[in-house]
């Protein structure tokens, strides 16, 4: 029998506090019931780690989307898996432990599932916050996972429904490069996963625009969502050539502050507006608590004697500066005059 295609029109995102009724009509269908999370677990994830809750949907015809698959998970300071950190998120810690990994049954088989687990390990990857990932799997589902990298510490010391587990590991990554671009470890790639992931990656905006080209500037790429302001549009590499999403729409809350002097006097690459001054101020979208809400960042290694910092550059072409953190904190600050946005 003939594999049956990724979807040519197969996108990530994050999976939604609305779509999460969803995601929990795929565990059941995946998983028996003594293993199957309930809703209330998987709002409590959705919730306390949205960043780590990522879904592989294809559009609807006219509006929406449809989740064929997600990958869910939480932090935890823990070592290895156990009872107790599987039941909680702990904010700041550096090992992602994956509860579960599931596709809509009616596609499975189509290579949906490596593709979600090779976003999701380039996402962790990108973020420059984790040192690792755990899961526990069934043994016949272990190759799965070492096709993607993992690697197999031995059977679990979790037991239920009487089957036994193995517990499993991916290492991410180390950064390389001053863009933040990373090296990921070889991993067996089925056919065509490749293609699909740089298409969805890098497929070129309709219509993109710098903040520079609106009448009302920064208010006309701005909403007010409850008491914040959050981005009205979708976020873009300012490389008109490259196109890729930096940040959904609504992810980041608009901030005025003092401006960052991000590279030496002179060296501003020609596609990067310059800033002003240190002491005047400025509009920033503020992305917190993890770089997991980014779609596509890269990082520095820390920059500045007197103020470490980490530089932001897009992921895809390796531009910037467009932004900046403190080394291990959680609030990512992105220029808004050096993105583009599909208006």
């Amino acid at each position: 029998m003939t594999p049956r295609p990724l979807p040519e029109d197969l996108f990530f995102d994050h999976v939604s506090g609305e779509e999460v009724v969803v995601a929990h009509t795929l565990e059941v269908q995946g998983f028996s019931a003594e293993e199957a999370a309930s809703i209330e677990n998987l709002r409590y994830r959705q919730v306390n780690a949205p960043e780590l809750f990522l879904g592989a949907f294809v559009p609807q015809p006219g509006a929406g989307r449809t989740l064929l698959g997600y990958i869910d998970g939480v932090l935890s300071s823990e070592p290895t898996l156990t009872y107790e950190s599987m039941s909680t998120h702990t904010p700041g810690a550096r090992t992602v432990l994956i509860h579960g990994l599931c596709v809509r049954a009616e596609d499975r088989g189509r290579g949906i599932a490596s593709a979600l687990l090779t976003e999701y390990e380039r996402r962790l990857a990108a973020a420059g916050a984790y040192d690792r990932a755990l899961l526990i799997a069934h043994e016949e589902k272990v190759p799965l996972y070492e096709g993607a990298g993992f690697k197999s510490r031995g059977p679990s010391s979790i037991s239920f429904t009487g089957v036994r587990w193995i517990e499993l590991e991916w290492a991410v990554p180390a950064a390389a490069g001053s863009s933040g671009s990373v090296q990921e470890a070889p991993q067996t790639i089925p056919p065509g996963l490749l293609e699909a992931l740089q298409t969805q990656r890098s497929r070129p905006s309709k219509e993109s625009r710098v903040l520079s080209s609106f009448v009302k500037g920064i208010i006309d790429v701005s909403k007010k969502e409850g008491e914040n302001t959050v981005n009205r549009y979708d976020v873009l590499c300012i490389n008109e050539h490259c196109g890729s999403v930096i940040l959904k729409q609504g992810v980041a809350s608009l901030q005025e502050r003092e401006s960052v002097q991000m590279e030496p006097a002179g060296s501003r690459h020609p596609d990067l507006p310059g800033l002003p001054g240190p002491l005047e101020k400025v509009h920033w979208w503020l992305v917190t608590p993890s770089p997991m809400a980014f779609e596509n960042i890269g990082f520095s290694k820390p920059v500045n004697a007197e103020k470490p910092l980490k530089l932001l550059a897009c992921a895809e072409c390796d531009l910037g500066p467009i932004g900046w953190c403190e080394p291990g904190g959680n609030e990512f600050w992105v220029a808004s005059q050096r993105v583009r946005y599909k208006a």
